[in-house]
């Protein structure tokens, strides 16, 4: 009942939005503006802020990192051998799908649904493991699409680009700024800080109706057989791996361990489509698994929550 009550607020403001988008209530105009304010100034704001003020450990928890990113990398190789087993060759195909797999809704969906069932003790995991999830997932997502491409430098021109696209996506640059203020000790103007900490309070609610009504762009556009696949790589069996990991293998404090697992159980990250227009393959495959993997991750988490004794 707890996880329900919990989830109820996150689910209800996304499907508001939604609805909204969809009753032409906001137009697509709208919609992209609110996006741009909620993703290039509150939500920064909101992960600034956290992260600046967090009680940040001295040295990086790795066996946390290693518990969350083996399997990350495991279901990504997963999926791209069940791509190659259904598609053939092709790296960009096999890289979008291995991603799919592998890639969490970790920003929009996982800071939310960990502060509201973990409380603000777990910002700190949070931090640690998304502050790298961008930089990680695509550059190996790029080194397999670009690894036979005939031009010797399109692979180190597009880690180039990944790499500026991180410290100016105000998301990446907020966590990496607030990082430095906070392990650098530099004060900040008390007025400044009380500003971002109404502004943060923003950030979470803006987030889940920028989801809820973009949303409304992605649809069930067919290959939903390797869709289903998709999710439920994502949705079980990537969380599963974490779980062993985090309580099984590494010594992680329990807090930390049940984040990482949560964290696992976000849908598909929107940036999979956004990689596969790039690339141009699996446009449709992509569309429709996040779509699917949207509307069941709320057992996904919930099943999970309840392991977890949260």
């Amino acid at each position: 009942m707890f996880v329900f009550e919990a989830l109820f607020p996150i689910v209800a403001i996304a499907f508001l939005a939604w609805l909204a988008a969809n009753r032409h209530i906001v137009s697509e105009d709208d919609v992209r503006v609110f996006e741009k304010l909620t993703f290039r100034f509150l939500v920064p704001a909101m992960l600034f802020y956290g992260t600046a003020t967090a009680d940040l450990p001295d040295v990086m928890e790795w066996n946390l990192l290693w518990a969350y990113y083996i399997p990350i990398f495991t279901v990504y190789l997963a999926g791209m051998l069940i791509a190659f087993l259904n598609f053939g060759s092709g790296q960009a195909r096999l890289s979008v799908v291995g991603m799919g797999c592998a890639y969490p809704n970790v920003t929009i969906l996982g800071i939310p649904i960990c502060l509201q069932l973990l409380g603000e003790e777990a910002f700190v995991p949070i931090f640690m493991l998304i502050a790298i999830n961008n930089l990680l997932i695509f550059s190996f997502g790029i080194i397999v699409a670009e690894l036979k491409r005939e031009e010797g430098t399109a692979l180190r021109a597009h880690l180039w680009s990944v790499s500026k696209e991180l410290v100016k996506n105000p998301i990446s640059a907020s966590l990496i700024g607030g990082a430095v203020v906070n392990f650098a000790g530099l004060p900040i103007y008390d007025p400044l800080l009380e500003s971002l900490s109404i502004i943060s309070r923003a950030g979470i609610p803006a987030a889940l109706m920028a989801l809820g009504a973009g949303l409304n762009r992605y649809q069930i556009r067919g290959e939903i057989p390797m869709a289903v696949i998709i999710t439920c790589i994502k949705l079980l069996v990537l969380p599963a791996l974490v779980w062993a990991l985090a309580f099984f293998v590494f010594d992680i404090d329990t807090l930390w361990a049940q984040t990482a697992v949560l964290l696992s159980c976000m849908p598909v990250g929107i940036s999979v489509y956004v990689f596969s227009m790039r690339y141009q393959t699996c446009e449709n495959l992509a569309a429709t698994a996040i779509v699917l993997s949207c509307a069941l991750c709320l057992f996904s988490i919930s099943f999970y929550a309840y392991i977890l004794g949260v």
